[in-house]
């Protein structure tokens, strides 16, 4: 019932509370400013911009410098996104971009991201928003569309970058609501506890499998970009044999919702082994919910039911696992 109504809570108050009242004008203008190559297009309208590029050695782009910048504030971009064929470079930055970037030295041309919108392959039209801070700091601010040593088409519609608040019922909805989740998400942890097998390792391992997920759903979009980015980085440059893993066309993030929840349930499984099979389902779904729904608001995070099966099936397969493997090990199971 507490799960239930924390659900039924936290999607009223998505759709319901309004987060950001606008302060100020579009900072957008209608003057841009491009970077093209013989093997690169731009075409630029008044409410749509395409880009495209058979040069993955050149950066492609449709930019300008903002020149009313609400320093020290936070804005709010949103547009219409779409790619084709996107084929990124060597580096896993090197992809179709919407770029918000800063440049904080005047004496270099290095520009660091505020917000970052990235596509790779074939992606119908779809919304896409995303709110950052200004910092007081920055010297320059640019607005980009680009082809960032990658290949393909690059397609962006009604576009708005302006000043926004985020407002007090939003926050206070917020607050109460990651609270009731930690709240229930604690609950349901130690509930596991009081079970048949007091089991000392068990125990620790259901906890870092917990922790790991709970980790995992509390990290910012930007810091998960960097960690998995770093991740395929160090894939690539560990050793050539890792190349061909690199190169497949998985997500290392969803390959981690997958392990972490199979070890979730594995551990959890074994621990209540004389609970019913579909006790111990309903607690990994109820985690698998939770954490996606957890992650309206975390910033750069969306909620996905995709993510919500992929941890289902996840658990559902260690469940499977420590049922399948027990009756061979009974010996071993008793002593750990």
């Amino acid at each position: 019932m507490f799960f239930i109504l924390l659900v039924v809570v936290t999607l009223l108050a998505h759709f319901h509370i309004e987060r950001f009242q606008s302060t100020g004008a579009e900072l957008l203008t209608t003057s841009w400013s491009t970077r093209t190559s013989g093997k690169s297009q731009i075409d630029i309208s008044k409410d749509f911009i395409r880009i495209s590029s058979n040069d993955p050695k050149m950066v492609t782009s449709a930019f300008q410098y903002l020149q009313q910048v609400p320093y020290g504030q936070l804005a709010m971009f949103s547009a219409e996104i779409k790619s084709h064929n996107v084929i990124k470079g060597a580096h896993p930055w090197n992809t179709a971009r919407i770029a918000i970037t800063q440049k904080i030295d005047g004496t270099n041309d290095q520009y660091l991201p505020l917000a970052i919108q990235s596509l790779i392959g074939t992606n119908e039209w779809k919304t896409y928003q995303e709110h950052f801070y200004i910092p007081s700091d920055a010297k320059t601010v640019r607005f980009s569309v680009e082809l960032h040593h990658a290949t393909g088409s690059l397609e962006i519609r009604n576009w708005r970058l302006y000043p926004v608040i985020q407002l007090t019922p939003y926050t206070w909805s917020r607050d109460i609501i990651l609270y009731g989740w930690g709240g229930f998400f604690m609950i349901l942890i130690s509930s596991c506890f009081y079970t048949q097998r007091k089991k000392l390792l068990l125990h620790l391992l259901l906890i870092s499998f917990f922790a790991a997920i709970i980790i995992g759903v509390s990290l910012p979009g930007d810091i998960k970009t960097f960690i998995f980015e770093n991740i395929d980085i160090q894939i690539d440059n560990a050793n050539p044999l890792f190349s061909p893993i690199s190169a497949l066309p998985w997500d290392l993030s969803k390959v981690g919702h997958f392990v972490f929840f199979l070890g979730f349930g594995l551990v959890l499984r074994l621990i209540a082994r004389n609970t019913s099979t579909w006790k111990v389902l309903a607690i990994i779904i109820m985690m698998a919910c939770g954490t996606e729904l957890v992650q309206i608001y975390i910033d750069g995070r969306t909620p996905l039911v995709s993510d919500v099966l992929i941890d289902t099936m996840g658990g559902t397969l260690g469940v499977f696992l420590a049922r399948i493997a027990y009756p061979f090990n009974l010996k071993y199971w008793n002593h750990i």
